[in-house]
């Protein structure tokens, strides 16, 4: 498997440069989650890559085009929990449940992105509402 230099770059491997494009990248160490849209202006299909760093280069670990929860470290079978959607463009903030804390985080170009290190499959985030012009919305 070939390795690159950035995880953005193994995430949008395979994928033609013209129709995909980074939304949201995060790193931990040698772990990151990378958002992509893969769709066509105005009409955004969302993508989900957890990339692994070997030795000096990045490569794609897994992929999906749904949220959710992936391995990231055998030994202590802890993963990352990421939970992203694309929804209104006047929205501004997602507040997500997580582990019994309630936590907000920005909207981008009408993206929401948030991902937790380091965490067991058994705890699992729920996005409680979305802000839009200052009202929050329930999901």
């Amino acid at each position: 498997m070939a390795g690159y230099q950035t995880p953005e770059a193994a995430a949008m491997a395979g994928f033609p440069p013209e129709y995909c494009r980074v939304v949201a990248s995060e790193a931990n160490g040698d772990c990151a989650y990378v958002l992509l849209d893969t769709g066509s202006p105005g009409q955004p299909y969302l993508y989900g890559v957890n990339c692994v760093r070997v030795g000096a280069e990045w490569q794609e670990s897994s992929s999906g085009n749904g949220g959710g929860w992936s391995l990231t470290d055998e030994r202590t079978e802890l993963g990352v929990w990421g939970v992203w959607d694309d929804v209104e463009p006047e929205a501004d903030l997602v507040r997500v449940e997580f582990d019994g804390r309630v936590s907000e985080h920005p909207v981008r170009n009408g993206i929401y992105f948030v991902v937790w290190w380091n965490q067991p499959v058994s705890i699992e985030p729920t996005v409680m509402a979305i802000r839009v012009h200052g009202e929050w919305r329930g999901c």
